[in-house]
């Protein structure tokens, strides 16, 4: 399986620099790859400006080429995909959501300039994603043992969210990587 969501914008930029040798995602063709602009997307701290999110990959069909004409996108592991916030603000906010209930407040300390409704949309997106990550990561290491007693029962909604980072935060403790990034990384799948 080819990687294409990267650590660090340095990996993403060696691997495109051998577009030509690599074979497509969908068709499998070598030498049909070219980089195809970006996508951009608003700044987390800056409403009104955009930032690259991500490049995007086209297979050419064109001219003599037997590509499929199919696009794709090369992603770093900081950005996550349909979301404002990068990898590292969502820790910060899932943690702090998860450890004082109040998920209000966890997003007032980020400063971003995101709306408060998208707070919550963001909260449910996590919410619904729970199970597929805690599939994926009981295939990486064992979940931690049971919380201390002054902890969320597993059962409540703030409980299940603490487990499952307690559980990120096991999986990839030796990463350089924040969590969220480490596991977007090495499962090549999106967080949320």
């Amino acid at each position: 399986m080819t990687a294409w969501i990267f650590a660090s914008a340095e990996q993403r930029d060696g691997r495109l620099a051998l577009l030509k040798c690599t074979p497509c995602p969908h068709c499998k063709h070598a030498g049909a790859l070219n980089r195809h602009g970006f996508l951009t997307g608003y700044d987390e701290q800056n409403f009104k400006q955009k930032v690259v999110r991500a490049i995007r990959v086209f297979c050419s069909n064109r001219g003599k080429a037997r590509g499929c004409g199919r696009t794709f996108s090369v992603w770093i592991a900081e950005k996550i995909k349909r979301l404002f916030l990068d990898a590292q603000s969502l820790w910060r906010f899932l943690q702090q959501a998860a450890a004082t209930g109040n998920k209000y407040q966890a997003f007032h300390k980020l400063q971003s300039s995101m709306s408060q409704s998208a707070i919550y949309r963001t909260w449910n997106r996590f919410r619904k994603a729970q199970s597929k990550i805690r599939t994926t990561l009981a295939a990486i290491c064992p979940p931690p043992r049971q919380f201390p007693p002054n902890e969320p029962a597993e059962n409540d909604d703030r409980g299940a969210a603490h487990a499952t980072l307690a559980h990120l935060k096991e999986a990839f403790k030796a990463s350089a990587l924040n969590p969220i990034a480490a596991y977007q990384a090495l499962t090549q799948s999106f967080f949320i």
